[in-house]
C-alpha cells in the first residue's frame, strides 16, 4: 500500500502541469495580443483634446479623470470606501476611537513631527490646486495628507482615531457623497449623471476633488491605523481585534 506521502505527491504532478500549461497558454496570448497592436496609437486622445474647453481645466489627465470619464474615478473613490468599511466591519468596529495609542515620543521627535505636517498639509493643498493646470489632483494630495494623519498618531497624537464617529463616517463617505449629489442633480436636470455645466465645470471639480482629498486622507490613515491593537475604556488593557 503506497505511503499517504506519495499519494500526495501523484495528486500534485497532475495540478502542476495543468497549472503551467495554462500560465503558458496566458503568456502565449498575452504574446500574441502585443504583437497585434497597432503601429499609431489609437484612443480618445484627439477627442479628448478638441473638448478641453469644455473640461473647465487646462490638465488634460484631470480632464479625463474629473469630467470625460468621471465615472471610473467615482468608482475608484468607492473601491477606497469598500476597502475601509471591510476593515471595519472585520474590526468589529464603527470607528477608530478604542484604538491604542502610541506612547509620546521624545520632545525631538515630537517636534520635528510638528514642524511637518503642517507642511504635508500644505503640500496636499498645493498638489490639490496644481491638479487644474499640471500633475496633481486628489489622489496625490489624500495620499500625503493621510501620511500626515499617520505621523501624527506615530507621534502620540490621537489623529483620525480621534474622530468621532459621525465625523469619521462623514469624511470617510465625503467624497464618494459629493460624485453622489452631483449625479442626483443631473438626474433631476435630465442630464447625463455626471455631465458639468462647462460655465461651472472648473467650481464642481475643484468642489468635488477636495471633498475626495478628504476621504481619500482618512482612507489612507484608517487602513494602517485601524489595524493597530484596541483597548478596553475602563483599564485600558491592550485587547486585540476580533
Amino acid at each position: 500500500m503506497p505511503s499517504p506521502q506519495k499519494v500526495t505527491d501523484q495528486l500534485k504532478a497532475p495540478s502542476s502541469l495543468l497549472l503551467g500549461l495554462a500560465c503558458a497558454g496566458i503568456a502565449l496570448f498575452l504574446i500574441a495580443a502585443l504583437i497585434e497592436l497597432p503601429d499609431e496609437a489609437l484612443g480618445l486622445t484627439e477627442l479628448s483634446k478638441q473638448h478641453m474647453d469644455e473640461s473647465g481645466v487646462e490638465h488634460p489627465v484631470t480632464a479625463v479623470l474629473l469630467n470625460f470619464r468621471a465615472y471610473d474615478t467615482w468608482l475608484e473613490v468607492g473601491v477606497l470606501l469598500m476597502a475601509v468599511m471591510g476593515m471595519l466591519l472585520f474590526q468589529r468596529r464603527s470607528d477608530l476611537r478604542d484604538i491604542e495609542r502610541m506612547p509620546a515620543p521624545d520632545p525631538v521627535l515630537n517636534w520635528l513631527i510638528q514642524l511637518l505636517f503642517p507642511m504635508m498639509v500644505l503640500v496636499s493643498g498645493y498638489l490639490l490646486w496644481m491638479g487644474k493646470f499640471s500633475s496633481g489632483g486628489a489622489f496625490q494630495a489624500g495620499v500625503v495628507l493621510g501620511a500626515g494623519g499617520v505621523l501624527l498618531w506615530l507621534a502620540g497624537h490621537p489623529s483620525v482615531s480621534g474622530f468621532s464617529g459621525r465625523l469619521f463616517r462623514f469624511l470617510l463617505t465625503v467624497g464618494f457623497g459629493s460624485f453622489l449629489l452631483v449625479a442626483f442633480y443631473n438626474v433631476l436636470l435630465s442630464q447625463a449623471i455626471l455631465d458639468y455645466p462647462v460655465a461651472y465645470a472648473g467650481t464642481i471639480i475643484l468642489i468635488i476633488e477636495a471633498a475626495a482629498t478628504i476621504s481619500i486622507a482618512v482612507t489612507v490613515a484608517a487602513l494602517i491605523i485601524g489595524l493597530q491593537p484596541v483597548i478596553r475604556d475602563r483599564d485600558r488593557t491592550p485587547l486585540e481585534p476580533h
